[in-house]
């Protein structure tokens, strides 16, 4: 069972989207769009549903892709035009290790954005950062800021590798480093004269299955982490949902009078 992609199914996620697309689907055209056209400015009311269900579909968007990241991890098909291209299985491992460490702190950023709209705090979304919002006076009197804080102590984990990848370099790993000399030579072998057979490749081979391995294990494991998270999170956004929900329908409808 995959925790991760379970949480659409929160009874909080559930509710929101539910709502959420109920409120935009009478006002624009086409709920595929990404630029929504509406026929009319939605009202603040619908606005509060649509911005909840937005965000909330980005928290869900993240935890789907590192749900799935594991997966293409260990899934490699190689063609003749990666082979051309220079892409190895190194690379491909490279390449999706680093997108699930750079994913992971894009959720801290979603989940505040969320935290942001359930809260109807109308930041600019530049502004959702975790200061702001974890000061803020709703979000102090409540009993989200430690599970916040917690959740940004757990992805904390990674941040300062990402902060690496995404600015300084690539992913530093002996275990990694050691594989891509391994293809080094062979891809020497295969354009210098042969003197004598190899077992480069039997050493590639078990060094990618340890590699695999050891990362799957990690990543799955620490998404079940993520997901206690969030699910924590979800718990207790329900009644300030709920609340906020009702307090802007009320006001609607006394303006309407």
């Amino acid at each position: 069972m995959n925790e991760l992609l379970n949480l659409g199914m929160h009874p909080f996620a559930s509710e929101a989207m539910k709502k959420g697309v109920d409120a935009q689907r009478p006002l624009c055209k086409s709920l595929a769009s990404v630029e929504p056209d509406y026929i009319r400015v939605p009202d603040e009311h619908e606005f509060f549903l649509i911005g909840v269900a937005h965000h909330l579909a980005e928290v869900l968007n993240c935890c789907q892709q590192l749900a799935h990241i594991p997966i293409f991890l260990t899934n490699y098909a190689e063609t003749r035009k990666m082979v051309r291209a220079g892409i190895t299985r190194h690379s491909a491992i490279v390449y999706h290790i680093e997108n699930y460490i750079i994913r992971t702190q894009s959720l801290l950023d979603r989940i505040l954005k969320l935290v942001d709209a359930v809260f109807h705090l109308t930041n600019d979304p530049r502004n959702c950062r975790f200061d702001v919002i974890i000061h803020n006076v709703k979000v102090q009197v409540s009993d989200l800021p430690d599970s916040i804080k917690a959740f940004r102590k757990l992805l904390g984990r990674y941040s300062h590798i990402r902060n690496e990848v995404t600015h300084e370099h690539s992913l530093k790993d002996d275990e990694l480093r050691g594989l891509d000399l391994l293809y080094l030579v062979e891809r020497w072998e295969r354009i210098s004269p042969k003197k004598s057979a190899s077992n480069v490749r039997d050493e590639i081979n078990e060094r990618i299955l340890e590699i695999l391995l050891k990362k799957k294990k990690e990543f799955l494991a620490f998404n079940k982490e993520i997901a206690s998270s969030v699910t924590e999170i979800f718990d207790k956004l329900t009644p300030y949902y709920a609340r906020e929900e009702q307090s802007l329908r009320l006001r609607l409808s006394k303006s309407e009078k």
